[in-house]
C-alpha cells in the first residue's frame, strides 16, 4: 500500500473543512456487507458527545447496515494534492442532516498516487491507431491514468485471440464521451497509451483490456478530470 503518513489535530480539521467546501467525491464501505457507495461529506457538527462528520446517506446504506449493531465504515478519496487518503469510523446514526459519524483520530494519506476509476456512460468509447489496425473500445471504467473497456470493433476481420498484446503501446487514442440534452458530449486526446491487462471471456468470446496513459497533454487532462469530475455527480444524483 505504501509509506502512511497521519494528517491530525488542526490540519485534519482543515481537510474535512475542504472536502464539504469543494464538495469532494468519496467512497464509502460498510465493512462486512458487501456495500461500496460515492457520496460526500456535507458538514461538521459539534455537540456534547464531540465532533461529527455530516455524510450524505445513499438511498440504500440503511439496509445495508442493518445487518450491523456498531457500524463500521470506511471511507478513502483523493485529496487536494492527489494522494489517496483513507480514514474509518466505529457507531454513528442517521438524523434529520443524514449520517452522523464520530469524527476520526486521524487520516492516513497514501505516499503513492491513486487515480480515482469511475464507472463510464453507455455508449463512451475509445478509438485508437496501431500501425494497420484501427479499433474501437467500449468503455467500461476510467480515471485520469488510464480505461478499462471491451474491444468491439478492429479492421481485422479473420483475426484470431486477442488484437493487442501485453505492453503493446496504442496512438492517436481518442475517448469519446456521449453527451445528452443536459450536457454536450466531449472528445479527450491522448497521445500514447500501453496495454497494462488482457482479459478473455471464453463464453461471448470478446477481449477486455485496460490501457495506461502514457502521453496525455495537461489540456487534455484538465478536460479528462472535469470529465470524470461530471460522471461522480451525475451519479450522486441518479442515485438520490
Amino acid at each position: 500500500m505504501g509509506d502512511a503518513g497521519k494528517v491530525q489535530g488542526e490540519k485534519l480539521s482543515e481537510l474535512f473543512n475542504t472536502l464539504v467546501a469543494k464538495k469532494v467525491i468519496i467512497s464509502m464501505n460498510v465493512v462486512g456487507a458487501g456495500f461500496d457507495r460515492l457520496t460526500c461529506i456535507t458538514g461538521i457538527t459539534k455537540d456534547s458527545d464531540g465532533s461529527h462528520l455530516l455524510v450524505d446517506p445513499p438511498d440504500d446504506f440503511e439496509e445495508a447496515a442493518a445487518v450491523k449493531d456498531l457500524w463500521h465504515l470506511r471511507f478513502n478519496f483523493n485529496g487536494p494534492d492527489r494522494l489517496e487518503y483513507i480514514f474509518s469510523t466505529r457507531g454513528g446514526r442517521l438524523c434529520e442532516q443524514g449520517l452522523k459519524i464520530p469524527f476520526p483520530e486521524h487520516v492516513e494519506r497514501l505516499q503513492r498516487r491513486r487515480n480515482f476509476r469511475v464507472n463510464t456512460l453507455i455508449g463512451t468509447q475509445m478509438h485508437f491507431k496501431l500501425k494497420k489496425i484501427q479499433g474501437v473500445i467500449d468503455l467500461i471504467n476510467v480515471s485520469l491514468g488510464g480505461v478499462y473497456g471491451v474491444l468491439t470493433k478492429h479492421n481485422f476481420k479473420f483475426m484470431r485471440g486477442p488484437v493487442l498484446k501485453m505492453d503493446q503501446q496504442v496512438y492517436d487514442v481518442s475517448l469519446v464521451f456521449p453527451g445528452d440534452h443536459d450536457r454536450p458530449g466531449n472528445t479527450i486526446y491522448v497521445k500514447k497509451a500501453e496495454v497494462k491487462r488482457i482479459e478473455h471471456d471464453q463464453d461471448r468470446g470478446f477481449y477486455r483490456y485496460a490501457f495506461e496513459f502514457e502521453d496525455i497533454e495537461k489540456e487534455e487532462q484538465n478536460k479528462l478530470t472535469q470529465v470524470i469530475y461530471d460522471l461522480q455527480r451525475w451519479y450522486l444524483q441518479r442515485r438520490k
